[in-house]
């Protein structure tokens, strides 16, 4: 491990230190110490990014945190061969420092399930049985924080790409998409079922709250449909993105509840699979092929807006040479969309088949960082991280 001064890990005041996240590091001094489609607009190339891997290095392509501060911008990602969160630096294009992720011993760690960087001396990961834990940087574990619900069994707790720990004053937030075996539930559990979660922390001590935010009534109306979500936030809203419905659901972190569905369709979204029946074989993935549905929710802070991936439906024999496996893996029609704050649409933009990563895309200050490791490519090297930084007209840019 490459070893970096107390200073040099003082890299989190632009982008994470906000002030909602100065208050909130405050909080946790005691665990850590102790609309209308538009016409589409163009998107651009503007530059890449190209890390070289070492042999032992694994990334986990859904598990990502940018980070940008006074000494440089970072990538930490986890290392899954070894077991580490690693941050890369974007000038010398290396691993600065590793944090250890043990699966046994004094600083047991578990099944790690993602995670976020708050400051340099608090790391908070999501494991699997369902728990917040809190690490400093030398990955000497500090506190636990179990996640139940008396209501519902919690059987998954992540803080990946898809849904990453959210904060807010002194709170964490944190989302829960399944609760039962979907295809025994009813319309009358979706509309009791409570999928975003709240731990404040004052004094070393926790309190664990679910938010009433729901799913509308009408979501299987037509059919059942997946329950998946991602979410993003910019300021007081959090912005949560279903994948089989074109509403978005406006929670208000200062009052802690759902404020409204706003209806944000992307004009190349029109067909999501119908759960009706367990899937056997290759059929689930079939059906989801030949289907779209709305997939990671990005916020930018530098822009002000919201970017809203998704994937398009195609039949097979478009891609005859692949197997089912690997297109549900690696999708080859990829689209985005961009929304301002009033969660109006600005512009949409597809992708070339193949071009981009499913779920492996982050924002930084020079733009929207998509990796291009996809394994259907023809340049496809696995021994290197890379990134296009993809810009929109009419977005503006610092440089």
């Amino acid at each position: 491990m490459v070893k970096i001064s107390r200073k040099k890990l003082l890299i989190f005041t632009k982008y994470y230190f906000t002030l909602p996240i100065l208050i909130l590091t405050i909080g946790f001094l005691a665990a850590c110490n102790g609309g209308k489609n538009s016409d589409p607009f163009r998107a651009y190339k503007h530059g890449k990014l190209e890390i070289k891997l070492s042999e032992t290095f694994a990334p986990s392509s859904h598990k990502l945190q940018y980070i940008d501060s006074d000494s440089g911008e970072y990538l930490a990602t986890v290392n899954k061969s070894l077991r580490k969160i690693e941050l890369l630096s974007f000038s010398s294009l290396s691993s600065v420092h590793q944090i250890h992720l043990p699966l046994d011993g004094p600083n047991k760690i578990g099944s790690e399930n993602g995670f976020r960087i708050v400051n340099p001396d608090c790391v908070i990961i999501a494991t699997i049985p369902p728990a917040i834990k809190i690490m400093d940087f030398q990955g000497n574990l500090k506190k636990t924080i179990p996640i139940r619900d008396p209501e519902n069994r919690v059987n998954f707790l992540t803080s990946d790409n898809r849904l990453p720990f959210l904060f807010g004053g002194n709170s964490i937030y944190g989302a829960q998409p399944f609760f039962k075996n979907m295809y025994e539930m009813s319309k009358e559990d979706i509309q009791t079922s409570k999928h975003i979660y709240r731990v404040q922390l004052e004094n070393n001590e926790e309190k664990i709250e679910w938010l009433p935010a729901n799913h509308p009534n009408d979501i299987w109306d037509k059919g059942r449909k997946s329950m998946e979500l991602t979410w993003a936030s910019l300021g007081d809203s959090i912005i949560v993105s279903p994948t089989s419905d074109h509403r978005l659901w406006v929670v208000s972190k200062k009052r802690g509840e759902l404020l409204s569905h706003m209806e944000v369709k992307s004009r190349w979204v029109n067909n999501f699979p119908i759960l009706d029946q367990l899937p056997y074989g290759d059929t689930g993935m079939i059906k989801a092929l030949n289907n779209d549905r709305y997939e990671l929710l990005l916020a930018d802070p530098y822009r002000n807006v919201y970017y809203r991936f998704f994937f398009r439906g195609f039949d097979l024999e478009e891609f005859e040479d692949v197997s089912v496996r690997d297109l549900f893996g690696d999708r080859p029609k990829i689209g985005v969309m961009v929304i301002n704050q009033n969660l109006e649409i600005l512009g949409e933009h597809l992708f070339e088949n193949f071009q981009i990563e499913p779920w492996n895309y982050f924002v930084g200050k020079k733009g929207l960082y998509v990796s291009t490791n996809n394994p259907n490519r023809d340049d496809f090297d696995e021994n290197f991280l890379r990134y296009d930084i993809i810009r929109f007209e009419g977005l503006k840019y610092e440089e």
